[in-house]
Parts: C-alpha cells; structure tokens; sequence
C-alpha cells in the first residue's frame, strides 16, 4: 500500500465527505490521482462503503431500534472451522456487526431490532437454532456515548451536580 493510499483512507475514516479537492490538497497529490487511488481503493474492495453517524437522541422522532451485543460460543466446523458458522449468523437482517473474538466467547456480533422481545426472538429462533452454537450472552445497548471513535455528545464536567460531605 502507497503512502498516499494510507494518507486518503485515514482522512476518509474520519470524514467521508471530504471532497477530492481536499483529499489533493492534504495529501500533496493532483486531484487526477486522488480520483484514480480512491477508484482503485473502491474496486478492491478496501473501501467497503462511506457511512455516517447518527446522534440519534438528537433526532425529532424518537428511534425504535433496540442495539444488543450478543456473545456467542461455538463449536468449529472441522474442514471450514468458525468460518461455515459466521457466513450463516451474518446472513440474518438483525445482525449489523460480526467479529472473531479470543477470549471466552468465540464470536461478538451486534444486533438491531424493533424491541427486547425481536432481539430475544432471534436469539432463541435463529441463533441458537444454528448447530455449533454452544451459548449465548446478550448485552442489551442502553445509551450511545462514543461510536466509531467520535464522542457523540460532549458533556461538560460543570453539568455535574458537586457532591460535598
């Protein structure tokens, strides 16, 4: 990977919406390249997809999606080993995140639903259904403070009461 590859992937992490004009003027490059290594980036398939990051507390329309971490504990396959399993766990529409873990638990994914009893649903129905599941933990998410590291809403150390004696 180019310098002026890493260069355009840190800049585009933490603002996608930066223009190719900008991406040429940070990284010292013309536009012409910046265009062609982000093209090459994209068909790669490096750069997966832009995204953005919602505060949703802010939004006018309370959100009715329920956030849970699931904890999952598996027996591997032995030719495809976790592989054969995670292809079938990220096929489901809750599931929003996946990853191999070390630790005591083998997968972590996150998922979304509608309410606690939709995530319960795809526990009990879907997940645990599937052959080499071996448990299951779920962590249901209560509120936001940071995501993908952006800070969601600052606070102010002076919005806390002072507890005295």
């Amino acid at each position: 990977m180019t310098q002026a590859e890493k260069s355009i992937l840190t800049i585009l992490k933490t603002n996608a919406r930066a223009t190719v004009a900008d991406l040429a003027k940070l990284v010292g490059i013309s536009e012409a390249e910046v265009s062609a290594t982000v093209t090459h980036l994209e068909k790669s398939g490096v750069i997966v997809q832009y995204t953005t990051i919602v505060n949703e507390e802010k939004l006018d329309v309370k959100s009715t999606v329920v956030r849970a971490l699931i904890e999952v504990k598996v027996q591997p396959e032995k030719k495809s080993g976790f592989d054969a399993i995670a292809r079938r766990i990220c096929r489901h529409s809750n599931v929003v995140d996946h990853f191999l873990m070390s630790g005591g638990f083998d997968f972590l994914i996150v998922v979304e639903g509608g309410s606690l009893q939709e995530i319960s649903a795809f526990v009990s129905d879907k997940l645990a259904s599937i052959e080499n599941v071996r448990g299951t933990m779920t962590h249901f998410i209560m509120k936001k403070y940071k995501e993908n590291g952006v800070v969601i809403e600052e606070t102010s150390e002076q919005d806390r009461l002072v507890v005295s004696p």
